[in-house]
């Protein structure tokens, strides 16, 4: 379905072209927010523990606390 997304050679591109976009958007966006607000390293994996404790409501309040997070 994605390689005959569309006949036209002009349409296809555009279409690739705004999804590529799109990501690479995302991306960025990501890259800013993981790095400046939650103040983590971007690819450092994650202990399943601290994902599980992200879910918790008071883990954010704790961080605001101790001056980790904005």
């Amino acid at each position: 379905m994605i390689i005959n997304i569309s006949t036209d050679p002009a349409e296809r591109l555009m279409i690739w072209l705004v999804t590529g976009i799109t990501f690479l958007i995302l991306f960025v966006y990501s890259v800013i927010w993981i790095k400046f607000k939650m103040k983590i390293p971007v690819f450092k994996s994650v202990p399943l523990e601290k994902v599980m404790a992200m879910e918790n409501e008071m883990y954010y309040i704790i961080r605001k606390r101790r001056k980790l997070c904005r």
